[in-house]
């Protein structure tokens, strides 16, 4: 049997050509990605496969809270990084309910993307 050493990450996205560019950027630094189309086919996957950690892409920023809610409904335990550019105390306290999460804005780049992937993987 052998043992899978990649994190595996599971990118939530509604428009999937937005998120290939992170999809690449990741699988290219050896972690082992799975996309899927919205949280409706985020429950499909997750009845297959076991992320280490999920990347959402809110459809809007006025959805994340119950988008959130949604997914943590699907998998406690599993961190999430979610790319927002929003930023500042509102959002961090808004965060720590769903912990663990970890905000993210995309506008400071895929490595900062990828940065936030590995602190959440280190939560979990």
């Amino acid at each position: 049997m052998e043992i899978e050493s990649t994190t595996r990450v599971l990118v939530i996205d509604d428009d999937a050509s937005n998120s290939q560019p992170l999809v690449h950027f990741l699988s290219s630094r050896d972690y082992t990605v799975e996309t899927c189309c919205g949280l409706g086919h985020a429950r499909d996957v997750l009845a297959r496969w076991r992320p280490h950690v999920m990347v959402l892409v809110p459809r809007e920023e006025a959805e994340l809270h119950s988008e959130m809610e949604e997914l943590r409904r699907m998998s406690p335990r599993v961190p999430v990084v979610v790319l927002t550019p929003a930023v500042g105390p509102e959002l961090i306290l808004d965060m720590e309910a769903f912990a663990p999460t970890v905000p993210a804005c995309p506008s400071r780049g895929l490595a900062y993307i990828e940065s936030a992937v590995a602190d959440a993987s280190a939560m979990g």
